[in-house]
Order: C-alpha cells, then sequence, then structure tokens
C-alpha cells in the first residue's frame, strides 16, 4: 500500500507544479506594474490562487498520509471499502451505458 500512497502524493505533487506553473505564467503575462483596476484585481487573484494552492498541496499530502495510515491499521476495512467503490463503479457505467442505448 505504501507504492499507492507514494503514486498518489507524486501525482498530488504534478497537480501543484502543473498549478504553480500556470499562476506564473499568469503573472508575468501581468507585468510587473500593473496600473489599472483590472490587472490589479488579477495580481490580487493570482496571489489568493497561489496561497490557495499551496493550503490544497499541504490538506492533499496529509490526506494522503492519513489514508496510508489508515490502510496498513484497517486492511480489511479498506479492502472492503475499496470493493464497493469499485462495484458501484461498475454498475454505474453499465446503467450508463444501457440509458444510452435506450435513447
Amino acid at each position: 500500500m505504501t507504492t499507492a500512497t507514494e503514486r498518489m502524493a507524486e501525482d498530488l505533487a504534478e497537480g501543484y507544479h502543473d498549478v504553480t506553473q500556470g499562476l506564473a505564467r499568469m503573472t508575468k503575462h501581468l507585468g510587473a506594474d500593473a496600473g489599472d483596476a483590472v490587472s490589479q484585481s488579477a495580481a490580487a487573484f493570482v496571489l489568493a490562487a497561489s496561497d490557495l494552492a499551496e493550503k490544497m498541496k499541504t490538506q492533499a499530502e496529509v490526506l494522503a498520509k492519513r489514508a496510508g495510515q489508515e490502510v496498513r491499521e484497517h486492511p480489511i476495512a479498506a479492502a472492503t471499502v475499496a470493493a464497493a467503490a469499485v462495484g458501484l463503479l461498475g454498475y454505474a457505467i453499465t446503467h450508463t451505458r444501457r440509458a444510452r442505448r435506450d435513447v
């Protein structure tokens, strides 16, 4: 289960990296001396989004660690929940396909 936790952490890190790159590009396009109200609002948005992305990264790391810990502490319950989730997903997919064929 450690590899799954590590994969989740890597995926989250990649997503965070993409967000920060996008925010950096936005900041670059806004320019250093944004004088008008729209530019100032956009710059404030970029700063808020960057702050939110940082908080989300921290929360995601904590959740990934907790999930890994829960799986290690309760492997049978985790396997049961995973099996139920796969079953529900399979049911949803087949139900959606049938609904599309009936239309």
